[in-house]
């Protein structure tokens, strides 16, 4: 009988090179599919990415190019004069093909239309262009004019264009919100026929507004500001219907505040801002009817309620609450305002404005 032979041990490996790594099955998926895009595709996605970084650094570096644009001189008319654009360039690369493109005021005659600066604008270098403008003959009243410079570059910052604005402005805008008041919003039951805040003979009741506090010169806090109810007896003017008009105001600040109320439900419009150095910024007002309902119900403070109306009837709507608001237009910080334009809409009612910060 022949022994049980002992199966001989396998020989362990000793090979010390490293075993080849494998890539889990998601990545040779990945790798697989990527070898199946065909050629041109590939090329295609590298293109469009290739532009889109430079755009994208475009996008976070700031502005380094600056446009300003000369005024002309309104009294002048029927005459053709000089306006200006001077282009700044502050950033470290030089501009090339750059292109001046002026637009001026509707009717107006500009000339050339577009001038191309032909040499390279050097960092830290700027350069000056000349147009031809003919001031026609201007209409009565307060009137603004706008020049837009649009300037297309490349090189220096990356931006590739930027604007330059200079707006200019005839006749006198209304001297002061007071001399502005053309509505009678609030009245004594015993002026009540004064009235007419709505079109329809209703106003807000003198007696009502006074248990809430409102008086005579009373101030209202709202909106960031500090208004001032009119100091006129019931039955006078003491609000402003806005019909675009252009009223003077004097300071800076960082927003305008307007103490308002609305008599319709979409009151609402443009807040025009004319600033010293011929600039403009604009910002939406938007005032809820006194009844608390329509434009601007979200945005809007209500800083006063009062009970009850005065109608040509009497004092009457007990039950109802008829109020007063508070908002709030974003100013360009530091610059000093000549003149605010309100919206050209008759159901916004101004009583006081202010500016805030």
């Amino acid at each position: 009988m022949n022994p049980m032979r002992t199966p001989a041990p396998t020989p362990s490996r000793t090979d010390d090179r490293p075993a080849a790594a494998t890539l889990p099955a998601t990545s040779t998926n990945r790798v697989l599919a990527l070898r199946r895009i065909p050629q041109t595709i590939l090329l295609a996605l590298a293109l469009v990415l290739g532009a889109a970084v430079p755009a994208l650094a475009a996008s976070q570096t700031p502005r380094q190019i600056d446009a300003q644009v000369s005024m002309v001189d309104l009294a002048e008319q029927d005459s053709i004069q000089t306006l200006s654009v001077t282009i700044t360039n502050s950033s470290r690369e030089a501009m090339t093909g750059t292109t001046i493109t002026l637009h001026g005021p509707e009717g107006w005659t500009t000339s050339p239309e577009a001038i191309t600066v032909a040499k390279r604008i050097q960092p830290g270098s700027r350069v000056t262009r000349t147009f031809d403008v003919r001031v026609p003959t201007l209409r009565d009243g307060f009137h603004s004019y706008t020049f837009t410079a649009d300037i297309a570059y490349t090189g220096g910052d990356g931006h590739g264009s930027i604007t330059g604005e200079r707006v200019q402005t005839s006749g006198e805008p209304i001297a002061s919100l007071a001399a502005a008041r053309n509505n009678v919003g609030t009245t004594s039951l015993a002026q009540r026929a004064a009235g007419e805040f709505d079109g329809e003979g209703n106003s807000f009741s003198d007696a009502a507004l006074k248990k809430e506090g409102v008086s005579r010169g009373s101030e209202i806090e709202g909106a960031g500001a500090t208004f001032t109810w009119p100091d006129l007896g019931p039955a006078a003017k003491d609000n402003v219907v806005a019909q675009g008009q252009a009223i003077s105001v004097d300071g800076s600040g960082s927003a305008l505040a307007l103490l308002a109320s609305g008599s319709g439900l979409n009151a609402a419009g443009t807040v025009t801002v004319y600033y010293t150095d011929g600039t403009t910024s604009t910002g939406s007002l938007a005032v809820p009817n006194w009844t608390g309902v329509g434009a601007g119900v979200d945005t809007a403070e209500e800083v006063v309620a009062s009970a009850g109306r005065n109608t040509p009837d009497g004092y009457a709507n007990q039950d109802g609450t008829y109020r007063l608001y508070a908002v709030g237009v974003p100013l360009d910080s530091g610059k000093e305002i000549e003149a605010v334009q309100l919206p050209a809409n008759a159901t916004i009612h101004v009583f006081d404005l202010q500016i805030v910060g």
